[in-house]
């Protein structure tokens, strides 16, 4: 898509000015000094990040300028390539990496990458290009799954054997929990992005992202009829949000200062949770069934090298290091799962009480990654959902403005 590709390759004169971790110079250090961009994230990824850097530094003598980008991350990495001003190495969504892939600015992987059959092979794949070459490495992956506060539950008078396993029987158990907390606590905390429900719509057997890249919501029925189980549940405030309705910062803050008694999050909240809230007392368990199918979203980050860069060689051994060596030092403080088997296997995740949900959800998890149109109707989903949930518009208006608004943006950008 012409247009959409054009967002990351095209000359953009007023970014020309730009200033910061831009790829390595020339000069005779370079290949000591590598530069790395990567978005913001809690202070457990952040200490986490730095001390397996720390690491690679102590071995290899080579430097990591690093910046963190705390807002618009995406669109500041466009400008940077569009002025030819992007660090060597950053962080890199696997649902951005189609059309980062195909404009043709990143570097390609395939032949400096080691023991690539040591990934998990989904992972691996959501990192490859049209033309199946690997253009980003998996540096972790997360998936979804239910996390409930122990201590409310007990005076609620439910323990977590008590979640059902039904998603239909979940949302009323949600309901009849809001009762029986305490005052002031809310039932269950819920994101409104679509990358919290595309799995639950492709369970559904719904084909929301069509073959072409156009949305299609508003034509099932089915969607409308699951979906309304969250509007009823914002509407009767069993359902909430952490900002709008709880006055947190984040999922994490609202559950770890107990102002909810479950949420559906992703495993990086276990770093988080063992730094800032070590006393908190929960468990996870599995996502409730659907149609009794088992269904999580996955998600994985990457390192990408800037096709660019003036220090490949340092590049391409930071990425090796961070997603091998370095990988059980990052995933241990930052609370994700390893990306490859081997340092699972060391790490015996499967066997920690708190990640083995997410872990066995690897198995039939959906990737967050739906080629180069994804973020458009991620975009769109926000927008209507959110409206939808706030009840400023009916569910099924919201779904057909879903559709209208990602397929004119899509069309316009073609």
């Amino acid at each position: 898509m012409k247009k959409i590709l054009a967002l990351v390759t095209a000359t953009v004169l007023t970014f020309g000015m730009l200033t910061g971790c831009g790829s390595s110079s020339g000069s005779g250090s370079s290949d000591k000094k590598i530069t790395l961009a990567v978005w913001g994230s809690s202070p457990a990824e952040i200490t986490a990040l730095e001390k397996t850097i720390s690491e690679f530094t102590d071995k290899t003598g080579i430097t990591v300028e690093k910046e963190v980008i705390q807002d618009k991350y995406m669109d500041v990495m466009k400008a940077r390539f569009a002025a030819n001003n992007a660090p060597d190495v950053f962080y890199v969504d696997s649902f951005e990496l189609p059309a980062l892939a195909e404009s043709g600015v990143l570097l390609d992987q395939t032949d400096s990458l080691v023991d690539k059959d040591d990934f998990y092979e989904p992972l691996l794949n959501a990192f490859k290009g049209s033309d199946d070459k690997i253009y980003g490495v998996p540096k972790d992956y997360s998936t979804l799954a239910v996390y409930a506060n122990t201590n409310l539950l007990e005076q609620a008078g439910v323990k977590t054997s008590d979640i059902p396993t039904d998603m239909n029987e979940f949302f009323k158990f949600v309901d009849d929990l809001k009762s029986k907390l305490p005052e002031g606590v809310a039932p269950m905390l819920v994101e409104k992005d679509l990358a919290r429900h595309l799995d639950e719509l492709d369970t559904l057997g719904a084909n929301v992202i069509k073959e072409d890249g156009t949305a299609d919501f508003a034509s099932n029925p089915k969607v409308e009829e699951y979906m309304q189980n969250y509007i009823d549940g914002k509407k009767n405030g069993s359902i909430v949000f952490a900002k709008e309705d709880l006055g947190s910062d984040s999922a994490i803050s609202a559950f770890g200062s107990e102002k909810v008694a479950l949420m559906i999050e992703g495993n990086w909240s276990l770093g988080a949770f063992a730094q800032d809230y070590p006393s908190l007392k929960f468990e996870t368990v599995a996502l409730p069934k659907i149609e009794g199918k088992n269904h999580t979203m996955s998600f994985t980050a990457g390192y990408s090298i800037s096709k660019n860069t003036k220090n490949k060689e340092g590049a391409q051994e930071f990425v090796n290091y961070m997603t091998k060596d370095g990988q059980e030092t990052w995933c241990s403080g930052a609370g994700v799962l390893p990306s490859r088997k081997s340092v699972a296997e060391k790490m015996d995740v499967v066997n920690d009480s708190l990640k083995k949900a997410h872990v066995e959800g690897a198995d039939y998890a959906t990737v967050w990654s739906r080629g180069t149109t994804l973020p458009i109707i991620n975009t769109a989903f926000g927008n209507q959902f959110l409206g939808a949930m706030n009840g400023q518009i009916d569910l099924k208006s919201a779904l057909e403005a879903i559709d209208k608004e990602s397929n004119d943006e899509i069309k316009r950008q073609q």
